[in-house]
């Protein structure tokens, strides 16, 4: 079994310049940017890193405010792996179309399921090819649409991996149902395009310790990014988006779509997780019919992009199960 040693990892990668410059060098000599038109027409970009003899094609589903950028370590880790790498900027995040009113870096959308549409345009359109093997990477939000297009579409993914998936908000203070009724008030009285309680415009401020992650090094590059690159700025949702997506995450949990599921499922839950509720994905495991649990319990929400301690084992579970079906190893 391949291990962390032999994969070569990076050591707080964000602090050395010389290895984002190697991480950069390497993607950009593959890739590849594009828009196709996703629903009501509105532009989705994408990003495409084709590798020779790949393994397999795996597939990005990234979370609330983000954009690819984010996930370039993690792309490089994919491709050096062997594994050629597709991501999609959901509607309403980065470079696909803006769908605020009224406030420049605001999350909106219209309805949850056009996620999903635009998600299955992609795969149709860009990802798919005869004889190639699919696996879905997908992170929070993007994991609350990962299942339900796994539940609506079968037979396009030979097995995926959710990060801690947005399968309940943590909505604070207030309740699910709370919550919701104050979205749905305020969408009445013509305020659905507002700020949540509690989110604004992105402002650049340091913020590590309510972040996702631990790890200063990755998320103080990120946010260097972020301020000098405007069209990836997001900073929260509106009234309209939180509706949506607690819809949408009780849709994912009713046992007759989950039952609909039949790839292999290995998912990962953070010990430190202030953005979703983990008690959901033990719901969601109880009637999976193949569906694994990993518990990181020093982990914050962004396992992905935390501290070299917890993200070196996390890759090898994932590279593990995406070839062997070894999740603990």
């Amino acid at each position: 079994m391949i291990n962390n040693l032999e994969r070569g990892y990076f050591y707080n990668f964000g602090r050395d310049l010389e290895n984002i410059n190697r991480v950069e060098e390497r993607l950009n000599r593959i890739k590849k940017m594009g828009y196709f038109k996703g629903e009501n027409d509105l532009d989705i970009y994408y990003e495409t890193y084709i590798v020779e003899r790949e393994k397999g094609r795996i597939v990005i589903s990234h979370g609330f405010c983000e954009c690819l950028e984010k996930y370039k370590e993690i792309i490089y880790y994919f491709i050096e792996e062997g594994y050629s790498v597709f991501g999609i900027e959901h509607r309403g995040h980065g470079r696909s179309g803006h769908l605020s009113k009224k406030y420049k870096s605001q999350v909106n959308v219209e309805k949850f399921d056009y996620y999903i549409e635009d998600l299955k345009r992609f795969l149709d359109q860009i990802v798919k090819e005869k004889g190639k093997d699919l696996y879905l990477y997908a992170h929070s939000m993007g994991g609350a649409i990962g299942t339900l297009f796994l539940e609506t579409y079968p037979g396009y993914f030979k097995k995926a991996v959710l990060n801690a998936p947005m399968m309940q908000i943590n909505t604070g203070k207030y309740s699910n149902f709370i919550a919701e009724l104050l979205a749905k008030f305020y969408i009445a009285i013509g305020k659905g395009d507002n700020y949540i309680f509690g989110h604004k415009d992105f402002d650049g401020i340091d913020d590590l310790e309510g972040s996702g992650t631990s790890d200063k090094y990755r998320y103080m590059h990120h946010l260097s990014y972020l301020k000098e690159n405007k069209e990836c700025q997001r900073g929260g949702g509106s009234f309209r988006w939180v509706n949506e997506g607690l819809k949408a995450t009780r849709k994912l949990l009713k046992e007759e779509n989950i039952k609909k599921i039949d790839i292999p499922i290995l998912l990962f839950q953070a010990g430190n997780d202030t953005f979703v509720v983990n008690e959901a994905h033990n719901e969601f495991k109880a009637i999976a019919k193949d569906c694994a649990i990993v518990y990181i319990n020093e982990g914050k929400h962004e396992l992905y992009f935390e501290r070299d301690s917890i993200l070196h084992s996390y890759l090898d579970r994932i590279f593990n199960f995406y070839e062997q079906g070894n999740v603990y190893s």
